[in-house]
């Protein structure tokens, strides 16, 4: 799954760089959106976020993210997001959402 994030003057530090926050709540979003689009009508949660950035984005880079499933286990997903702006690698995530019931107990990915 893809998705482009515009670096907005609302997104920057003191410095002139993207806000590490914003950019680990865009890798956050874009996962939880992949395992939604498919597991349709099962909710995740992030258990655990690994986040490396590589190179700082700044006003009016267009960040191409891409997100993909690498390892499926009973409860949960590990997902890797990357994030280039044209052959610049912003940040590398790899993501471990577990699924969930109603009362936010874990459950098992396959029924």
């Amino acid at each position: 799954m893809k998705s482009l994030f515009l670096v907005r003057s609302e997104h920057l530090t003191h410095e002139g760089t993207l806000f590490g926050g914003d950019l680990m709540a865009e890798i956050d979003t874009l996962g939880y959106c992949l395992l939604r689009r498919t597991y349709p009508g099962k909710s995740f949660v992030t258990r655990v976020a690994e986040i490396a950035f590589e190179n700082p984005a700044k006003l009016g880079d267009v960040i191409v993210f891409e997100a993909h499933p690498v390892k499926e286990g009973t409860t949960s997903i590990h997902v890797e997001v990357t994030g280039d702006v044209a052959d610049r690698r912003i940040a590398v995530a790899k993501v471990v959402f577990v699924r969930v019931d109603g009362q936010g107990r874990k459950m098992p990915i396959r029924e």
